[in-house]
């Protein structure tokens, strides 16, 4: 009714239908038919590459910026692009935001992936002319998320909702095909997701056009505001110091929180020299003392753990067959039903119970092995910087998740105290012996 309304004539030859005619009557059985054609063909790919991918292959014919693909599709590294992406991974670790560091590589005159591609293959899909160098922060976004960096091959990130639309959208982690150690990384995993925490921390300059050393790091310990970097100036001195955001904002009753920055610097400076010293000097004893710290015992607590789950287990599976036989016997009237109930529900009482503290103990368990593997991440790091000179943006993102600012107090000769509690990436707070 459409093409009628509009004016338009509408002709096919093959199946002989001309709107100057009239009416056809078999045109909307054949819109149905052609549908179903469409229909099934779609359902026919979309199968195929549903198998293909799910055996580990790569569904795109084009690889992310960083990769080459070769005849075999594989990923080789770029060896152009590839640095670009570790800078803006080192630049994101140094406290900068997409938007900064996609002028950063424009200022540099780093030529963006469409104009990459387009030199190689002439492709002008993502080419800009006059704008060769010009980097979009969606970009950078797109870089610093892109877990195929790592060296994980993901398939099924987008989808297409019908077979009648062209536009796709995101699929949430979940329907994702993830296969690890597919090709060689340009990002190691710790980095990559230190720089998702960090991406969760928005980091905006300030009116100097200065990203704080400690911004988005800091966090009030009465009311978990992120503390804002402010500036005291005058003819005599400058001072950079941290306030708590609610008490600059007014949107609670909080209190300033106030510490300078060199004083936060020089603290945290000292703290991370102790941990990094004692961690060079006994790896092994530091590692005992991580893993403790960090699920709440040992060796021996974890043992016991086991031997409790593997009673558990035992007592569950004797419950299974103890309501087996209970069953055939109220079957075949050796008991009566009154007790049949009464000692059914007190063996169900007593298996819910014992599969609850079963869950309750595996994840106990769990818990011990991510702390071990936790602490060897940590020694990682710990690894890469056994000495430094100064403390720097990618230093202290790379060992700290955040520092949790106390208020000051006063002791009885007016010397002011404030504490701070750093909590360390993958481990948290480290209490070294004395």
């Amino acid at each position: 009714m459409i093409f009628p309304q509009k004016g338009v004539r509408f002709i096919a030859i093959n199946d002989g239908v001309d709107s100057a005619q009239g009416d056809n009557d078999f045109a909307p059985l054949r819109n149905i038919f052609n549908e179903w054609l469409v229909r099934d063909t779609s359902k026919k790919i979309k199968a195929v590459k549903r198998s293909k991918g799910m055996s580990g292959k790569p569904v795109t014919s084009k690889p992310v910026y960083g990769y080459f693909m070769d005849e075999d599709e594989n990923f080789i590294i770029d060896g152009e692009a590839a640095p670009v992406v570790r800078q803006i991974y080192s630049l994101c670790l140094a406290g900068n935001g997409p938007t900064k560091i996609a002028r950063m590589l424009t200022e540099q005159e780093i030529p963006t992936p469409g104009t990459l591609e387009y030199r190689r293959t002439g492709s002008t899909r993502r080419y800009h002319p006059g704008y060769e160098c010009k980097w979009a922060t969606n970009t950078v976004v797109h870089i610093l998320e892109n877990r195929e960096y790592t060296g994980c091959l993901v398939n099924f990130k987008t989808e297409k909702p019908s077979y009648k639309t062209k536009h796709s959208v995101e699929n949430p982690i979940e329907k994702q095909a993830i296969f690890e150690n597919h090709h060689e990384p340009i990002i190691d995993t710790q980095m990559w997701e230190r720089v998702q925490e960090l991406r969760k921390q928005r980091k905006r300059p300030n009116r100097y056009d200065e990203v704080g050393l400690f911004s988005g790091i800091l966090f009030c310990a009465d009311c978990g505001s992120v503390l804002y970097q402010q500036r005291y100036q005058n003819a005599t001195r400058k001072q950079d110091c941290y306030i708590c955001g609610s008490y600059k904002k007014r949107t609670r009753d909080c209190t300033a929180h106030f510490i300078r920055t060199d004083l936060l610097t020089a603290g945290v400076t000292d703290n991370l020299r102790k941990v990094t010293s004692y961690a060079a000097k006994h790896e092994a004893r530091f590692m005992k003392l991580l893993i403790e710290q960090n699920e709440d015992g040992g060796k021996r607590r974890n043992a016991a753990r086991k031997k409790e789950l593997e009673a558990a287990e035992k007592r569950i599976s004797e419950l299974s067959a103890i309501f087996k036989r209970l069953y055939e016997d109220s079957v075949t009237g050796r008991i009566s039903d009154e007790r049949f109930t009464e000692l059914s529900a007190d063996y169900e009482a007593e298996q819910k119970e014992l599969k609850e503290r079963a869950a309750a103990i595996r994840a106990e368990l769990s818990k011990a092995q991510e702390a071990t593997v936790n602490a060897e991440k940590f020694m990682n790091v710990v690894r890469k910087y056994t000495s430094f000179e100064e403390l720097t943006p990618t230093l202290l993102r790379e060992f700290v998740e955040k520092i949790v600012v106390h208020e000051c107090s006063y002791d009885e000769n007016g010397t002011r105290r404030q504490d701070i509690d750093i909590y360390y990436s993958f481990v948290g707070k480290v209490d070294l012996p004395e």
